[in-house]
């Protein structure tokens, strides 16, 4: 069964065509109007989803050689995220759906993120129980899998997420928005030792996080002239620490045998080196996207419907089902089924 995926939750346009767990095509496209607002407008956000996604998704069926009659599922990103943003992608999944008889899902988006790595070709399957950390400009939140269908929530962020913070110092250091990459590159340039920045929450058995206090933090160093790339690897060095120590210790503290990570804030090379020797010296599998997948995209929301048509074939969520800004819980489900 052919799957439309739609990802529409802040400033990136994604669609994807799948089938089962195997893209056949995918597009995305980022709205870079919003570097230059410093960052991103809600309004113009909803906005540009409304004229980019018609055109993604002829683009899509295009390369696939794919008539909108023989997609049988349109899984979209109900939430969390910017609710003018969701609206559009969730009300153009409903529409398709409704139109075309196929079924209509909506998906939670900090799922779907974890759901990338399900039956990722060429990976084998993973090893349970799972500890997972998903970091992005939205969401820092820590979760133990002890399979795919039971996900519970461990700990979150009381603050910033960590994609949020990584932004902001970008911001301060004159990089630009959004500023991750742009930070972990001049960060390889940089001397994490040579300047000093607090450690917020920063006991491993800890499942929390705070990262606002590091802005102030790197303006006081930005003010005092300090070197911009040693700011940045100074940054890149305590955020990586935290997230990758308290990533860790979940692991260990609960058995389990995989590690996995998902969102922006994943493709930081210092995090990937952190996670990388840790799980090695504990003989922990890890799990990271591939970078292209590590940002929003629609294969993921793809993955996470496969799982849950997978699960249940019968699964379908109601053209009731609205979008929401955040999402609480213990127990994490890829699936709105009201």
């Amino acid at each position: 069964m052919l799957t439309l995926a739609v990802e529409t939750s802040c400033d990136d346009s994604a669609v994807a065509l799948l089938d089962g767990t195997r893209p056949l095509a995918e597009r995305t496209e980022s709205q870079t109007v919003h570097a230059g607002l410093g960052g991103v407008v809600p309004e113009l956000a909803s906005r540009m989803h409304l004229e980019i996604l018609p055109r993604l998704v002829s683009d899509l069926l295009s390369e696939a050689g794919v008539d909108p009659g023989d997609v049988g599922v349109y899984a979209a990103t109900a939430g969390p995220g910017l609710i003018g943003s969701l609206l559009v992608g969730l009300s153009w999944a409903k529409a398709a759906a409704f139109s075309t008889g196929g079924r209509f899902l909506g998906m939670n988006h900090i799922a779907s993120h974890l759901f990338i790595h399900y039956d990722l070709e060429g990976a084998g399957p993973v090893e349970f129980p799972a500890a997972a950390l998903v970091a992005s400009g939205g969401h820092t939140s820590l979760f133990l899998l002890r399979s795919w269908g039971d996900c519970e929530f461990r700990g979150g962020t009381r603050d910033d997420a960590a994609g949020e913070a990584f932004d902001k110092t970008a911001k301060l250091l004159g990089l630009g928005y959004p500023g991750g990459a742009a930070l972990d590159g001049i960060a390889s340039e940089g001397d994490p030792g040579s300047v000093s920045l607090p450690s917020p929450l920063d006991d491993p058995d800890l499942p929390e996080f705070s990262f606002s206090g590091l802005k102030t933090a790197v303006k006081a160093l930005v003010e005092e002239g300090a070197s911009v790339p040693d700011i940045a690897a100074c940054f890149c060095e305590t955020v990586s620490s935290i997230l990758a120590s308290k990533l860790i210790a979940l692991a260990e503290s609960s058995g389990a045998k995989t590690v996995m990570t998902a969102g922006g804030v994943s493709a930081n090379s210092f995090l990937r080196r952190r996670l990388a020797a840790g799980c090695d010296r504990r003989g922990l599998h890890l799990r990271m996207p591939e970078l292209r997948w590590t940002t929003d995209n629609a294969v993921m929301v793809g993955r996470a419907a496969a799982f849950a048509l997978d699960r249940d074939p019968s699964i379908s969520s109601p053209l009731s089902c609205n979008a929401f800004a955040r999402w609480t819980g213990r127990s994490l489900e890829p699936v709105c089924v009201s």
